[in-house]
């Protein structure tokens, strides 16, 4: 019986492996008879996503197998281009579109269709070198006699030469301009055979590019870079989900540059920063935007405070460095730094919050470059300028990041990638206009002044921040660090001002500004917090109040006990730190008036 069983078994194992085997002669001979066949499609190119695809279709079923092709990129912002939003990132108008077509054209790509929903029939299209077609129409066509007896009813003999290529005196026929050429374009690359019209033309677009000449940028980027205003809603496109870095936990061969805001700690960095980007890659923490704080401060003391700080960030940070893009402060020690922890062929990518200055700090690694000027990136105030991935080749850092005789083999195809800046929903000026946004964000040099707080009293920072005295001593001093310029008040008058800005009446307090239905639109501040501390000297600051986006308000005197309430919009974006600058309050005579002080 035993016997049968396992006799059985056998010959059943033997039919499915037979049965198999034919499957799999099927297949081959399908696949034989009916090669595959691959098909070049072009999405809608939406703003978010890649375009073009090459898709491959077999004879049988399986998985279907796709390989992205980068699609044009604004090289400023890289906002994937599009045509059908005006005002968003990566609009192009018809003319820059088809500019677009005759570069990818001169530099062997195929031409990309429109994804406007406009008729573009009249729009010509560079389908190949030197060739200008139109899309067909139903427009009625001329036969040949229709077509002569108009040509010979006109009187001018120079267009009527147009029509009928008779030559012209002074006229220089476009193809023959092989002997007005000059000397280095009349031998080709293989011997003395002259070279075409289209390969000058297309030598000449690859050239300047190379140069960064004549780059087609986003009519977004051209209003930033011009006029420094976007007609767009900043906030619209932006990015505000940190898994959109998790992609960097796959990559196997990276060195990671994490930045963020110096005048924002701690709301400029990322929470959890490990959970996205892993905690295997090394790390350079950048501190940028030095030159905001004000002229005396101590360096040394600040990068002490800075290293307490990040001890309490979940990431793998190799070194840290203070830095100024904008002035080019710290950036050549940083650029060394990168240097000596790059392996040759590894990519470099910039990770931080939106409007940090990651794409200012590209820019100034390109201007300690050799040559590099010419590829800047986009950088403006506008939180989220840059929109895409975009990668810059490493050769482009001669001499900053790549030696002055040439990247390695390995480094031909590295690059370092400017990546999108993650917004913070908890920040404070997520609920600015265009126009406020301006007003708010520090953009020069701040002046820390120094004022007495009394019992009772309040201080606000326009509609964004407010902090009331409720308890502990008669007055204290506090330090503003902040381009608003703040308003002391009783704390009952400040609960009326508040409630005047709801009511959409324009008030002492700025942002916000515009009409009473903007004023009824912005939040209404709510009580974020209330604090109790002591106050551990008269002179050094004990405690700094921070609000995101804003600045903060250093805190000073000598006291058992305070308390105070803090308000900002719908009571997000506000936290408590040890002070930053402790040292940066200025003496007040006790016979000056409790006014606006001016440090010494």
């Amino acid at each position: 019986m035993l016997i049968s069983r396992r006799l059985s078994a056998l010959a059943q194992r033997s039919v499915n492996e037979a049965s198999r085997s034919a499957r799999r002669a099927t297949a081959l001979r399908t696949r034989a008879k009916k090669p595959a066949v691959i098909e070049l499609r072009f999405s809608k190119l939406p703003s978010s996503a890649t375009s073009l695809m090459c898709l491959q279709r077999r004879g049988y079923a399986v998985p279907m197998l796709t390989t992205k092709i980068k699609a044009p990129q604004c090289p400023t912002c890289g906002a994937v281009f599009q045509t059908e939003q005006a005002g968003a990132p990566g609009y192009l108008n018809q003319e820059k579109w088809r500019q677009v077509n005759q570069a990818n054209v001169a530099k062997g790509f195929s031409p990309i269709p429109s994804n406007s929903t406009d008729d573009v029939s009249s729009i010509p299209l560079l389908t190949g070198p030197g060739l200008r077609k139109r899309a067909t129409s139903d427009k009625t066509m001329l036969n040949d006699e229709q077509y002569k007896a108009l040509v010979d009813n006109i009187d001018d003999p120079e267009l009527r030469a147009v029509f009928t290529g008779e030559k012209i005196q002074g006229f220089i026929d476009p193809n023959d301009m092989h002997s007005r050429m000059p000397k280095e374009y009349k031998e080709s690359e293989v011997g003395t055979k002259a070279l075409s019209f289209d390969s000058i033309i297309a030598a000449r677009v690859r050239r300047r590019a190379e140069q960064g000449r004549d780059r087609i940028v986003c009519q977004r980027c051209h209003s930033l870079k011009n006029y420094n205003r976007i007609d767009h809603p900043w906030k619209e496109d932006i990015a505000s989900d940190p898994r959109l870095l998790k992609f960097l936990q796959y990559k196997a061969n990276i060195l990671i540059v994490v930045v963020c805001d110096i005048f924002d700690i701690p709301g400029s960095l990322i929470p959890h920063l490990s959970d996205f980007i892993g905690s295997r890659h090394s790390v350079i923490l950048v501190a940028n935007k030095t030159d905001l704080l004000p002229k005396d401060y101590h360096e040394e003391r600040l990068m002490m405070w800075f290293k307490r700080f990040s001890k309490s960030l979940d990431i793998n940070i190799r070194s840290i460095h203070l830095i100024s893009a904008l002035k080019n402060l710290g950036t050549r020690k940083l650029a060394a730094d990168i240097t000596e922890r790059r392996r040759v062929g590894q990519d470099v990518y910039m990770v931080g919050r939106a409007n940090v200055g990651k794409s200012e700090l590209i820019n100034a690694l390109l201007r300690i470059s050799m040559g590099g000027s010419a590829h800047k990136v986009l950088a403006s105030h506008v939180p989220g300028t840059t929109m895409g991935l975009y990668g810059i080749p490493m050769r482009r850092f001669v001499k900053a990041l790549v030696p002055i005789d040439g990247a390695p083999a390995q480094d031909r195809q590295a690059n370092l990638y400017d990546t999108p800046g993650i917004f913070s929903n908890k920040s404070i000026i997520s609920y600015l206009t265009n126009s406020e946004l301006k007003m708010t964000i520090c953009q020069k040099r701040v002046k820390p002044f120094t004022f007495i707080l009394g019992l009772g009293k309040s201080v606000m920072l326009g509609g964004l921040g407010r902090l009331d005295l409720v308890e502990g001593p008669s007055r204290v001093f506090v330090t503003i660090y902040s381009n608003i310029r703040p308003h002391f008040t009783r704390i009952d008058r400040a609960d009326e001002l508040t409630k005047s800005i709801g009511a959409g009446k324009e008030t002492i307090l700025k942002p916000p500004v515009g009409d009473a239905d903007r004023l009824k639109q912005f939040p209404h501040q709510k009580l974020a917090m209330e604090h109790e501390f002591e106050g551990l000297h008269k002179h050094h600051a004990t405690l700094d109040v921070v609000f995101a986006g804003v600045g903060w308000i250093a805190i000073t005197g000598l006291f058992d006990r305070a308390k105070i309430k803090i308000y900002s919009p719908f009571g997000t974006g506000v936290g408590v730190r040890p002070p930053m600058m402790p040292f940066e309050y200025k003496l007040i005579s006790p016979h000056t008036s409790t006014t606006r002080k001016t440090p010494k």
